[in-house]
Formats: structure tokens, sequence, C-alpha cells
């Protein structure tokens, strides 16, 4: 773990997980994709008790280490409500990206992270205080929708921010700008309520601590606007099918997939086009067992 500031640290990572200790005591955020995750974001501390997990949301690469923290500390997970059904059953994971019931070549850690039991929801951006050794240390929750069902963001008494996946750094954007959001409304939303947010440091899991997140924001917003444009062109050539679209972002982003990936990117691909739906751009038909994706004939 590094030291940012007060008791706010963070461990670099591929997955990055955030602390906030006291003497001996830690509460993390998030806790990385599997066992050995968990381990490395305490390994640096002598005698340290996890009292505490807070998962942004419930993707296995951020509650896959809540088990073993949960067996070897008691420690009591924080989760928003309906990320928690994930965290607790990981097969809803799979289940909704395929449409059914999963095959075992998507059964796997990085779709599927080893279930913990949520002892805490958080439903609301009330704040939640936790005791340590007699003093009380206040986390506050920050909405942040979008990238999945109800992803929230915390803030430590430091002022430091711990963001999840609200966020992406700019050099993942450039190499992968087909970036994963389950709605693209609520993902715009959160960006422009992030343009506003005052913290003394923020800290995103794949990218880790930055003191200035403007620029992280711009390119965030220019990849989503990027996916809705050549989606909107397109389109624009003729009606389309969802494979005959997905074929086109593959060839333009260079998509090479296996069938997890694909699976991955056909959810986001859906979000991107309910959002040009809701928006009245775009209109769905059924015909002879396919769904059609035209311009709306209104406009």
């Amino acid at each position: 773990m590094e030291h940012i500031r007060g008791n706010s640290y963070y461990l670099p990572s591929q997955v990055v997980i955030g602390g906030y200790k006291v003497d001996d005591t830690l509460i993390l955020f998030d806790s990385g994709n599997d066992d050995s995750s968990a381990r490395k974001a305490i390994r640096d501390f002598e005698s340290i008790n996890v009292i505490a997990v807070f998962n942004t949301h419930s993707h296995a690469d951020h509650c896959g280490g809540n088990q073993y923290l949960q067996r070897q500390f008691s420690a009591a997970v924080y989760a928003p409500i309906i990320e928690n059904a994930f965290i607790e059953a990981p097969i809803l994971e799979p289940t909704y990206l395929y449409g059914a019931y999963p095959m075992k070549a998507l059964q796997n850690k990085f779709l599927m992270a080893r279930p913990s039991k949520v002892v805490h929801l958080i439903e609301d951006e009330s704040p939640i205080t936790i005791t340590v050794n007699g003093a009380n240390h206040v986390i506050k929750p920050i909405s942040l929708r979008g990238h999945s069902p109800n992803q929230y963001g915390y803030i430590t008494p430091d002022g430091i921010a711990y963001l999840g996946d609200a966020l992406i750094a700019e050099e993942m954007v450039d190499k992968h700008p087909l970036i994963f959001t389950y709605d693209v409304t609520e993902h715009y939303q959160s960006l422009e309520k992030l343009k506003t947010l005052v913290a003394n440091g923020y800290v995103i899991a794949h990218g880790g601590y930055y003191e200035s997140i403007e620029g992280l924001i711009h390119a965030n917003i220019e990849a989503l606007d990027l996916t809705q444009n050549l989606i909107k062109q397109k389109i624009s050539q003729g009606q389309c099918t969802f494979d005959g679209l997905h074929k086109h972002l593959a060839e333009t982003y260079d998509l090479h997939e296996n069938l997890g990936q694909n699976l991955l990117n056909r959810s986001v691909l859906k979000a991107h086009v309910r959002h040009l739906v809701d928006l009245g751009k775009l209109v769905l038909e059924v015909e002879n067992g396919m769904i059609l994706i035209k311009e709306n004939p209104v406009l």
C-alpha cells in the first residue's frame, strides 16, 4: 500500500485497492480479483485487522477477495443495493451477459468472484460512521451509476475519493475505447457529476491515484461519444442487426475477442443502442426472428 495522506492509502496494481488505516485497523475499498489480491493489499502491514470492505460494485475484479477477508478477519462487507445480489450470487453476472444459464467456459474468475456475504447495504449517499478505538470515522458514499447497475464511490475523512470504475485511465481508454458500461445514460450523468466533485485526491481502479481528474473525465466522455457516433453513422447507411453493428465496431476498434469478451462488448453495444432509442434517434423492429436497428423515421 502506498500512502496518500492522513489515513488513506492505495495499492498500485492492475486493479487498484484502496485503504483507510487507523493504528492496527484497516478498511478496504474493493478487494481485488481473488485471495491473492486481498493478501497483497495487507502484506506490508504488521498485525493488521481488516474490519470492513466497501465494494464499489460487483464485478469480479472488485469483490473477489471479499471471501478471504471475511474468513481471515470477519470483515464486514458494505455494498450498494442491487450490486449485493451479484456479490452474494456471482452466477448472476455471466447469466445476464449470456441471457440464460451460462456454459462452463463463462463460469470463470473473471466473470464470477467467489461469493461473499454483504452485511451492510448502501441505499443512498448518507454518511456511514465507523468507530475505531473509540473514535468515529465518517465514510461518505457517492452514487456513480452507469458502469454497473448501482456503482458507488467512497470519500474518506481525508478527502480521498475512491471512484471504482467510474473513470478509466486515459492510456487504457486509448487502447480500449469501447469502455464497459451498463447504462450509457447514467454513465454520462455520473461523468458530469464528477466534474463538480471536490476532493483532495482521487483513486480509480484502473489507473491509480490522481490529484486532478479533469482530463480523465474528458477522455471518458470522448470515448462514449465516439461509440455513439460510430453507431449512428452505421445506422444512417441503412438498417442493421446487432450482429452487423457488432461486426462494424469490432473492425473499427480492431477487437480480438474470446467468447467472454464478445458478450461483454455485446452488452456495451446494447447499452449504447438503448441510450439512442430512449433519445428517440433509433428504433428497433423485429422481422423474421431478427431485431433490426433503424433510424427513427419521425426525425
